[in-house]
């Protein structure tokens, strides 16, 4: 499952000051050139942008609350300098989140932007990620063209869909079906999450009935759960997220679904923003994230107490992937005492970044610049009275291939 990775040599360039006036300068203020001065105690300014309106807006709070809660815990203070930030909202858009993305660079000038949960507009910034050199942080879209587009600083702390859906085909062919039916929503996000369980599945000798494509933020489901049901397919792989995940898994369950076609899918569609309003039509469902609010380690313990203390609810993934990041963000600009200005010794710390999250170890892929990290298979089920997912199997430590599989 795990492809040979090339191993390159990162090319450190150093910056050096020019002219004795400046040499002088420096030698003034201890070896710290006054600019240099000013930079490191400067407000440390993130941008976090973010869907915080529509059918994702649960998702982007949930990420920005993680991220505060660990900012929080530090003091909102990195190497010196307090933390600024400034969210803005991408309402979903394209094209509004590249208007707010130009802004946060240009406008707000920004250390570092984080989030951008949906793929398209991802996708749809890499462009201007190239033109502008911004560093970016990516703690959302799991689309996995965007680990290949060869940016130098941009990093993504969340997921990469083909690890865990490729992982999931696989494990699912193995152990619980030879054949499915996909749906997933008709966006960016839902077509490579299908691709990405086909790399898995059909790759061992898995067999799709049929894809099925409905709009995103669709109401009634009716017309493709009758399809899925005309396939006769024992199992179904999905993709849905927020309120479509919701309204999706609900009447799949109302429809009689769940009786005789399996309900599989990314672990998106069945997580803490979903579960509560999708209830008892959720258990038995089969998913694959690289995290679950039920592990059982001593850094998803602290975390879980610590945000039901701050925001009486239980974290989701997006939390997580909020509080990954921010943590990402503090050894990185720590490593590099506070000094944001040099983006390639800033690249290398963040390269060198490595601990125990919340979801299990955590570092980055070297070719990718994405995480190497577990991938668990889950089922939903009521434990302690709550809907949940218990892990069933752990695929420990899996990292992008170093090349686009597809």
């Amino acid at each position: 499952m795990q492809e040979d990775r090339e191993h390159t040599n990162l090319a450190s360039r150093r910056n050096f000051i020019a002219g004795m006036g400046a040499l002088g300068a420096s030698a003034l203020f201890g070896g710290i050139a006054p600019a240099a001065l000013a930079k490191s105690t400067a407000p440390l300014k993130i941008g976090s942008l973010n869907t915080y309106s529509k059918i994702y807006a649960a998702l982007g709070n949930s990420n920005l609350n993680g991220m505060n809660l660990y900012f929080e815990q530090i003091g909102n203070t990195i190497a010196g300098r307090k933390i600024e930030i400034i969210r803005e909202d991408d309402e979903l858009n394209p094209q509004v989140g590249l208007q707010k993305l130009k802004k946060l660079v240009e406008s707000d000038s920004c250390d570092i932007i984080t989030g951008i949960q949906g793929s398209n507009i991802a996708m749809a910034a890499v462009q201007y990620m190239r033109e502008s050199q911004a560093f970016v942080l990516c703690s959302g879209a799991g689309i996995t063209n965007l680990s290949y587009t060869g940016l130098p600083y941009l990093f993504r702390c969340s997921t990469s869909s083909y690890t865990t859906l490729s992982t999931m085909g696989e494990w699912l062919y193995g152990n619980r079906a030879k054949e499915v039916v996909v749906s997933a929503s008709d966006f960016a996000g839902g077509r490579n999450a299908v691709i990405e369980f086909k790399s898995g599945f059909v790759r061992r000798g898995g067999k799709i009935s049929k894809e099925i494509y409905p709009p995103l933020g669709n109401s009634d489901f009716s017309p493709y759960l009758a399809d899925i049901r005309n396939t006769n397919a024992k199992a179904s792989f999905s993709f849905y997220a927020g309120s479509d995940a919701v309204r999706f898994v609900k009447q799949y369950g109302e429809y009689g679904l769940s009786k005789s076609c399996l309900l599989t899918g990314s672990g998106f569609m069945l997580d803490g923003d979903t579960l509560p309003a999708q209830g008892r039509m959720a258990i038995g469902a089969i998913n694959a994230l690289h995290y679950a609010d039920t592990l059982d380690n001593a850094a998803n313990r602290k975390f879980v107490a610590d945000y039901q203390a701050r925001f009486k609810e239980l974290p989701n993934v997006y939390a997580e992937y909020g509080y990954v990041a921010a943590r990402t963000m503090h050894m990185a600009i720590e490593a590099v005492g506070g000094d944001t200005s040099d983006k390639n010794k800033l690249r290398a710390a963040m390269r060198a970044v490595r601990f125990d999250a919340p979801r299990g170890p955590f570092r980055f892929t070297p070719e990718t610049q994405s995480p190497t990290h577990n991938v668990y298979i889950r089922e939903v089920a009521e434990i302690d009275g709550r809907i949940t997912n218990k892990v069933i199997y752990t695929v420990p430590e899996v990292p992008e291939p170093a090349k686009l599989p597809i």
